[in-house]
C-alpha cells in the first residue's frame, strides 16, 4: 500500500485487520467496524453540504449512511503537503441491492420513502430549483434536433446514422409531447419551481447495502434541493431498464415507497410523465455528437437497437401502471 495511505490510516488510530480493494477506494476491516478510504484530487464545496445531509438523517433516526469519520485531529479531510487528500467513511458489511428481486426492490424503495420523509422541509424557506425541468427538456430537444440536422446533411451516412435518422421522428415527437404536457401537469405547476426538500440525487442499487440492521444508503455526492419524485423516477428507470420494464417489479417499487410516503394521482401523473421522456435516446445522440464520427462503433448500433426495444417495453409498462385498478393511488 502507498506510504501516504499508510500514514493516513495512522492518523485515525484504529487497528486494521484486513483491507480490500473497492471501486476506486480501499475497504478497511477495523476493530471499530468497516471503513472506506477514498483519495481525492480536490474536495468540492458540495462535500460540506453532503455531510450536513447525512448528519440531518442521523439526527432524525436514520443512521445507516456513509458518514465521514474525523481523524485523531478532528479533521474530516486528511491532506498532505504533496497534495494527496484522503477521506474515511463509515461503511457496512452486507449484500448489494438485488435489482432482480421484487422483495429487494420493495425494500430499497421503502428506504427511499423513509429518506424522503426525513429530508422533507429541510429548508426554512422555499429555494428556487437550479434548472427548470421544462427548460431542461426543451434544451434536450434542441440538442436532439441539432444532431438530427447534422446527420441529415451528411453526404455519406453509416448504418447507425441511417437508423438514428429513421427512428428520430417517433422519439422527437415523444420528447416534445413530454415537454408540452409538463407545463400543464398540476403537480409540476405547483411544486416545480421552488422546493424546501432535499433529494439524494443518484439513488440506485449501486448505492445501497442491505445489512442486518437495515438498508445503508451511500454516495450523497449529488444530493441537493430538488423534487423528491425525481429520485423515485430515477430509481424506477434504472431498475426497470435492468428488468425490461417488468410490471410486477415496477409495482413492487411503488408499493415499497408507498409504505413510507403517499403517492397521489397528481404525483403519479408527474412521475409517469418524467419517465416518458426518451432519455436513453437523447443520451445516445449526445454521445454520438460528442464522439469521433469518422468511424462507427458496433456498440453504438447495438445500443440503438436496445434503446428502441426498451422504449416499446417502457410504453407498455407506463400504460399498465397508469391503468392498473389494483393500485390505490391515495
Amino acid at each position: 500500500m502507498d506510504d501516504k495511505q499508510e500514514l493516513t490510516i495512522e492518523k485515525y488510530g484504529f487497528q486494521v485487520k484486513n483491507r480490500y480493494r473497492a471501486r476506486g477506494a480501499i475497504l478497511l476491516d477495523t476493530e471499530e467496524g468497516p471503513r472506506l478510504m477514498r483519495e481525492y484530487e480536490k474536495i468540492q464545496a458540495h462535500f460540506a453540504f453532503a455531510n450536513e445531509v447525512k448528519k440531518l438523517l442521523y439526527d432524525c433516526g436514520m443512521p445507516l449512511t456513509d458518514r465521514v469519520v474525523p481523524n485523531s485531529e478532528g479533521e474530516l479531510v486528511t491532506e498532505w503537503d504533496t497534495g494527496e487528500k484522503y477521506v474515511v467513511y463509515e461503511w457496512y458489511y452486507g449484500e448489494n441491492c438485488d435489482y432482480k428481486s421484487k422483495q429487494g426492490l420493495q425494500k430499497a424503495s421503502e428506504n427511499l420513502g423513509c429518506l424522503h420523509n426525513k429530508l422533507m422541509g429541510a429548508a426554512r424557506e422555499p429555494i428556487p430549483l437550479e434548472e427548470d425541468l421544462t427548460d431542461r427538456y426543451e434544451r434536450h430537444n434542441r440538442e436532439l434536433k441539432r444532431v438530427y440536422t447534422y446527420m441529415k446533411e451528411k453526404k455519406r451516412k453509416n448504418e447507425f446514422e441511417l437508423s438514428a435518422i429513421c427512428c428520430f421522428p417517433d422519439f422527437y415527437r415523444k420528447a416534445k409531447e413530454v415537454a408540452e404536457r409538463l407545463k400543464d401537469c398540476r403537480y409540476y405547476v405547483e411544486y416545480g419551481k421552488y422546493t424546501r426538500d432535499i433529494c439524494h440525487g443518484e439513488y440506485n442499487y449501486h448505492n445501497l447495502i442491505f445489512t442486518k440492521k437495515g438498508v445503508a444508503t451511500t454516495n450523497f455526492e449529488r444530493a441537493g434541493y430538488g423534487i423528491q419524485w425525481m429520485d423515485l423516477a430515477y430509481f424506477l428507470r434504472k431498475t426497470m431498464e435492468k428488468n425490461n420494464w417488468d410490471v410486477e417489479k415496477g409495482i413492487a417499487v411503488l408499493d415499497g415507497y408507498r409504505r413510507e410516503k403517499n403517492i397521489g394521482r397528481d404525483e403519479v401523473e408527474f412521475l409517469l410523465l418524467t419517465l416518458s421522456y426518451p432519455v436513453k435516446y437523447w443520451k445516445l445522440m449526445n454521445q454520438y455528437m460528442n464522439g469521433k464520427k469518422s468511424w462507427m462503433s458496433s456498440k453504438n448500433m447495438e445500443k440503438l437497437i436496445g434503446v428502441r426495444e426498451q422504449e416499446k417495453a417502457k410504453e407498455s409498462f407506463l400504460k399498465e401502471i397508469a391503468g392498473n385498478e389494483n393500485i390505490d393511488w391515495s
